[in-house]
């Protein structure tokens, strides 16, 4: 099957805060100026997975909302990740963080360049979604510097 990434559009809130609902994710602060979405649809347009990333002050970002369709494997997850970095690079975000509660995840993100910090920067305390997200059972806060 063919699959599609692109950038979110303000159009894509209604489907992009649907999809998350249907997946049991929160979609709390999608609507803000500072958030980013990454969308891949299939070929009928329908959302089979999302990556967002909320900018935070000092050239960092958090990446929130992940959700990938069981129809797709870790290629199009990298897929998802490297669209996501060139979107930050470009927003001039040096600094991601991402908090993630399933250790399966941790391998694939640490083979993606992200390594597992205690470091909670103020910025990162702020937002909502990353004070919520840590204080789940087994939370593991990683980080990846960009170039």
């Amino acid at each position: 099957m063919f699959y599609q990434l692109r950038l979110a559009e303000k159009r894509d809130k209604d489907a992009i805060r649907s999809f998350l609902t249907e997946a049991g994710t929160s979609y709390k602060g999608i609507d803000e100026e500072k958030s980013h979405f990454i969308l891949m649809e299939d070929c009928q347009k329908k959302i089979v997975a999302c990556l967002g990333m909320e900018k935070i002050e000092n050239e960092k970002g958090l990446l929130r909302s992940l959700v990938v369709s069981d129809q797709l494997n870790q290629g199009h997850v990298v897929s998802l990740f490297q669209s996501m970095q060139v979107l930050c690079e470009k927003r001039e975000i040096h600094t991601l963080y991402l908090v993630t509660n399933k250790q399966t995840s941790v391998n694939l993100l640490e083979v993606l360049g992200f390594k597992q910090t205690e470091n909670k920067p103020n910025e990162l305390i702020q937002s909502q979604h990353a004070s919520v997200s840590l204080e789940a059972n087994e939370a593991v806060l990683m980080m990846k510097k960009l170039t």
